[in-house]
């Protein structure tokens, strides 16, 4: 079973991740997770943790894992390379980064779809298409319908949203917060809130088109326990078809 979250940065995916982890724990289920700059991992691991998004330990790993992704080109009929293509990027730094991290995600999917496992991605595909289309020269919904007929279909995806005021009020104090290195690295207030209404447009392209998506609240912390209810039960669902 895969689940996925997307939203927009701030709305709170790594708040319902470990959260989801734990109460799937206690079903007896077992998780394992995977992001944007992390690989598939034990969804129990690191939870209570403070997050390191971008230290330089966690780079240089990232750089030595991913030299040969930079070095070489994607094959054209690829899941990444097809992404890349449907939003070129402007910045040539950002291209790189979209390129290995997309790159890595595609890998860690197929691995995940291949498996009888159990897996929770806080930034999957469906984020991937929402940060390209932030950053890429130009978008249109055709572009994003166009991209969701050959995106792979998660058993669960979970879209976060919070009111425009509520997210610009987070993303300036975790900017306020954040060490050079991470300011240099994220997308900033602007285009993260750029990128809640591209959410906003993708989620309302993904519902058209049918697939398995239950919107939730970040601002109503109360809202996340209805979501692992409802996933257990959507658990249960998947299990008894299998």
């Amino acid at each position: 079973m895969i689940i996925e979250l997307f939203g927009p940065p701030g709305v709170g995916k790594t708040t319902l991740r470990p959260r989801l982890c734990r109460a799937m724990a206690k079903r007896g289920i077992n998780v394992k997770t995977v992001n944007g700059y992390r690989q598939i991992e034990s969804g129990a691991s690191k939870d209570d943790g403070p997050e390191v998004r971008h230290g330089i330990g966690r780079i240089g790993k990232k750089l030595a894992a991913s030299g040969h992704i930079l070095l070489s080109n994607l094959p054209k009929d690829s899941l990444a390379a097809q992404l890349l293509a449907a939003f070129p990027v402007r910045s040539l730094s950002w291209s790189w980064r979209m390129k290995v991290d997309i790159a890595l995600l595609c890998e860690s999917w197929r691995q995940a779809a291949e498996s009888d496992g159990h897996f929770i991605f806080e930034e999957g595909l469906i984020q991937a298409l929402c940060a390209l289309a932030v950053l890429a020269r130009g978008r249109s919904t055709d572009v994003v319908r166009g991209c969701l007929s050959f995106l792979p279909r998660p058993d669960l995806l979970i879209q976060l949203d919070a009111p425009q005021e509520t997210l610009r009020r987070r993303l300036t104090d975790r900017h306020a917060r954040q060490p050079l290195l991470e300011v240099l690295l994220e997308l900033g207030v602007d285009k993260g809130l750029r990128q809640a209404s591209i959410s906003r447009e993708i989620g309302r392209c993904l519902r058209q088109a049918g697939w398995p998506l239950i919107k939730i609240n970040g601002a109503e912390p109360q809202d996340f326990d209805e979501i692992i209810r409802r996933v257990l039960e959507q658990h249960d669902a998947v299990a008894l078809r299998a």
